[in-house]
């Protein structure tokens, strides 16, 4: 069994490299329930045992980077196109579009970016020091999920 932090390093690759993590705080995964990070269920969800198609993984920011979006999220966010690495071990790492930041009261703000292919989505969100990756490998994650935070 992998320990946390070689689970996190390895679940981390998804994110644009600015967005600094400290921990995988929670995950779901086929059935859409949403649970601990515990060892086992973040491990059935990074390795590739068996390939799940849909679900979310919700990481902790390193407070540095949470100092960086008060400070100013879009102008810190803008240049968030590029993962740190591929999916795989040689993988091409996944591109992000431009982000938008969401509806909402100022302090409540949250800010979104699309994959380039349309299966994945982020969200960040500054005042809970939280980022969301989310993916839907059968029918991607369509506009009007955009906006909404799973």
């Amino acid at each position: 069994m992998l320990d946390q932090q070689t689970l996190h390093r390895r679940a981390r690759r998804v994110l644009p490299a600015c967005l600094r993590t400290e921990a995988v705080i929670a995950a779901s995964g086929e059935g859409g329930r949403w649970a601990g990070a515990g060892g086992t269920a973040l491990a059935g969800l990074l390795l590739p045992l068996r390939h799940v198609h849909r679900g979310g993984l919700w990481f902790r920011l390193a407070l540095e980077t949470r100092a960086a979006l008060r400070t100013g999220a879009m102008r810190f966010l803008q240049d968030a196109t590029e993962a740190r690495e591929g999916l795989s071990r040689h993988g091409i790492p996944m591109t992000w579009g431009p982000w938008h930041a969401t509806p909402g009261d100022a302090p409540a703000h949250r800010y979104t970016s699309g994959s380039r292919d349309g299966r994945a989505r982020l969200w960040v969100l500054p005042e809970t020091g939280v980022v969301v990756y989310a993916w839907d490998d059968r029918r991607g994650l369509v506009a009007e999920e955009s906006g909404r935070c799973p």
